[in-house]
């Protein structure tokens, strides 16, 4: 597997935030005060989908063994349920990932419901037009370029039938229609996918997503799927998405800390002692708790691909984080120093052009 970056990259210097967002100040309190129980979680809206992608874990069994759904009242009432059942710091309603199947299949639940959460995520397949619902964080699932996106999420080619683009292109429409929203790209890593990292990478970055984020397939237990990549080939992929991050900055919504954590020489500990088994809520659509997390009991924890427990583990890894900002001041006050230096240079070649003058 070749994992140097073959491509040329040259993204546009981006603007830097100039104030903390009420996020980033949670954060703060996630590093002093831990990680409150149920403070993120998951809700299976629907148990349907428009595709049948070929490496989806929720239709890895038979379709009839799928949990009914509950009605839009229904939901309502099950989250007043929690909101009695629990004080404020058992259950905070602080941030819910609304997934499923597709989870715009069920709009109208979210539209009512995602007012309970202080912060609402949306992860979609983008082939549905999406709400102008400014304050959802969007992702969309991105499988590789066009033409292994289609063979994974429309292998039939329904999407492309009587001349359509199929449903690549339609994500892109989507995306470009609503950059106001947000939208950032989820990237499911599989041996299938992996040599078009570099070139999705600069492809949604040049068509305007906001970010783009990876994971690492996550098998089912019990099956020696061949879509998982082992360790030491994740080992070499980590090097070159650390090495994209450095190009593109803030593009990657992941720190580069969090892809460190995801080493073989580091993993284990994070998925073994995992924060989103340990202190989070997984909902299925009828509104049950799922086991383990948002895949239920049949993930295999040995073999995790997932980015959030190591995202999680990343809030709160107090050594870690202190390391990083200590590795960031430092780099920030050396090139203070250079350009320090190139000014005076500059300064001084100035006056010697004017005393030889």
């Amino acid at each position: 597997m070749n994992t140097e970056l073959r491509l040329e990259h040259n993204p546009l210097p981006q603007k830097r935030r100039r104030l903390p967002s009420a996020y980033d100040l949670a954060k703060v309190a996630f590093f002093f005060m831990g990680f409150p129980k149920n403070g993120f979680g998951s809700i299976d809206v629907t148990k349907r989908c428009n595709l049948r992608c070929r490496h989806c874990y929720y239709f890895a069994g038979p379709e009839e063994d799928l949990p009914n759904e509950l009605s839009l009242d229904q939901w309502v009432a099950r989250l007043e349920e929690l909101k009695r059942a629990h004080k404020p710091w058992e259950f905070p309603f602080f941030n819910c990932t609304w997934v499923g199947g597709d989870p715009l299949i069920r709009k109208d639940v979210i539209e009512r419901c995602k007012s309970y959460f202080r912060y609402n995520t949306i992860v979609t397949n983008g082939t549905i037009p999406l709400p102008d619902w400014p304050e959802i964080n969007w992702y969309i699932s991105i499988d590789g370029d066009a033409a292994m996106h289609e063979a994974i999420r429309d292998q039939h080619g329904n999407f492309r039938k009587n001349g359509r683009p199929g449903i690549h292109a339609k994500i892109k429409e989507n995306v470009a229609k609503n950059k106001h929203l947000g939208i950032t790209i989820a990237y499911c890593i599989t041996r299938e996918n992996v040599a078009c990292i570099e070139s999705v990478v600069k492809d949604w970055y040049e068509t305007g997503a906001r970010h783009i984020t990876f994971d690492f397939f996550t098998p089912v237990a019990g099956i020696d799927d061949p879509l998982w990549l082992d360790y030491h080939e994740r080992d070499q992929v980590i090097e070159m998405l650390i090495a994209l991050r450095r190009i593109y900055g803030d593009f990657f919504i992941i720190p580069e800390r969090v892809l460190r954590m995801m080493r073989s020489d580091r993993c284990r500990d994070i998925t073994d002692n995992c924060l989103l088994r340990e202190r989070s809520f997984a909902f299925d659509a009828s509104g049950r708790q799922k086991g383990k997390c948002v895949m239920g009991d049949g993930a295999d924890c040995d073999r995790c691909g997932c980015v959030v427990p190591y995202y999680l583990r990343s809030l709160t890894d107090r050594e870690m984080i202190l390391s990083d900002l200590g590795r960031e001041a430092l780099v920030a006050g050396r090139r203070l120093a250079e350009r320090g230096l190139a000014q005076g240079i500059g300064v001084a070649r100035g006056m010697g052009a004017q005393i030889s003058i």
